[in-house]
């Protein structure tokens, strides 16, 4: 989900994605870096997983708290679970 970077956060613009659909990424890896109303800050993933589907490219915008991206849980779930729109996973990442 996108995270709130600030006490003020209603939305943030990824700049870029630092992963791509079937990477593999462990807790605390970094996924992305979003663009606030303060500064650009990288986003980590609160889970592991392999990232399933991208649901905001770069250059988009997200609300606070809306899926940036589903995460599946083996590498096995990726297509279910992007077919699925993350039935099986969680989206990623989670607030802090």
């Amino acid at each position: 989900m996108m995270p709130a970077l600030s006490s003020t956060m209603k939305e943030g613009k990824i700049s870029s994605w630092l992963v791509g659909v079937g990477d593999k990424v462990d807790a605390g890896d970094m996924l992305l870096v979003v663009e606030s109303d303060k500064a650009d800050m990288d986003v980590e993933s609160f889970e592991d997983g392999y990232v399933a589907k991208i649901l905001v490219g770069e250059g988009e915008v997200a609300t606070v708290g809306a899926p940036v991206a589903l995460l599946a849980r083996t590498e096995d779930e990726i297509a279910a679970v992007a077919a699925s729109g993350g039935g099986a996973a969680a989206a990623a990442p989670a607030p802090a």
